[in-house]
C-alpha cells in the first residue's frame, strides 16, 4: 500500500512496479465514507504581511521536491497525481486540477494556471553554460497500450476571454524573436516534414528536410 501511488504512476506509463522503498516519515492512508469533501492533505497558507517592496516574497501552499543524488539514475517525479475510477464508479476523473483565483480588478499582473519551468541549476546559482535540456518536454500526453485520449487539447465554451482589445489566444507565439522563430518546427509532422513560419514572407511554409546524401 504505502507505494501504490507511485507504482500506479509508472505502471500508467507500461513500466513494472518497483519495489518499496524504505516507509516515508509521513504517510496518510484512510477510507472516506461520509458525504463532503475527502483530503488526503490540505494545506491553506494565507499571508498577511510581506515585503515592502512588490514580488519579492512567495506564498507556496505546497512545494515538493524529488531528487536523485550522483549515481544515481533512475526516475524522479516532483508530484505524482492520480484520480481513479474503480469497477462499478462512473465519476468525472481530474488527475491533477491548477486554479488561479484573481479576485482584485486591478490585478494586472499574469495569471498563470499552469508554468512548466525548465532549470539547468539551483535558483541563484551561476549559469553552467550548458542548457542541457536535451530531450526536454514540456507536457507530454502519454496513456497505457490499448487506451488512450479522445482529444489532446480542449477548449470549453468559456475558456478564452480577452478583456483587452486583443482578441483571445489559444496558442501564443509572439515573445519569440524573428531570428528565432523561422527555425522553429511549429507543428512537426513527421521527423522531416514539419510546418513552419517565415519570418520574413510572414506565412506558414511547409518545411520538408531534403533527404540524406546516398
Amino acid at each position: 500500500m504505502k507505494c501504490t501511488l507511485l507504482a500506479g504512476v509508472l505502471a500508467a506509463i507500461t513500466l513494472s512496479s518497483p519495489a518499496c522503498a524504505d516507509p516515508p516519515p509521513y504517510i496518510s492512508m484512510w477510507i472516506a465514507q461520509d458525504p463532503g469533501y475527502a483530503y488526503g492533505f490540505a494545506g491553506n497558507v494565507l499571508r498577511l504581511s510581506g515585503s515592502e517592496n512588490a514580488l519579492q516574497d512567495f506564498t507556496v501552499a505546497a512545494q515538493l521536491t524529488a531528487r536523485n543524488g550522483p549515481g544515481v539514475h533512475q526516475w524522479a517525479f516532483g508530484v505524482a497525481s492520480e484520480a481513479w475510477a474503480l469497477p462499478g464508479s462512473r465519476s468525472i476523473l481530474v488527475g491533477s486540477e491548477s486554479s488561479v483565483i484573481n479576485e482584485e480588478p486591478t490585478n494586472t499582473y499574469p495569471k498563470i494556471a499552469h508554468n512548466a519551468v525548465m532549470k539547468n541549476r539551483a535558483d541563484g546559482a551561476a549559469d553552467p553554460g550548458d542548457p542541457m535540456n536535451v530531450n526536454s518536454i514540456a507536457y507530454w500526453i502519454s496513456a497505457q497500450p490499448g487506451t488512450g485520449f479522445e482529444r489532446g487539447l480542449v477548449f470549453d465554451s468559456d475558456a478564452l476571454l480577452s478583456t483587452t482589445e486583443q482578441p483571445p489566444v489559444a496558442i501564443d507565439l509572439s515573445d519569440i524573436p524573428d531570428d528565432r522563430i523561422g527555425q522553429i518546427d511549429l507543428i512537426r509532422i513527421r521527423k522531416d516534414v514539419s510546418l513552419r513560419y517565415d519570418p520574413v514572407s510572414r506565412q506558414l511554409i511547409l518545411h520538408i528536410d531534403p533527404p540524406p546524401a546516398s
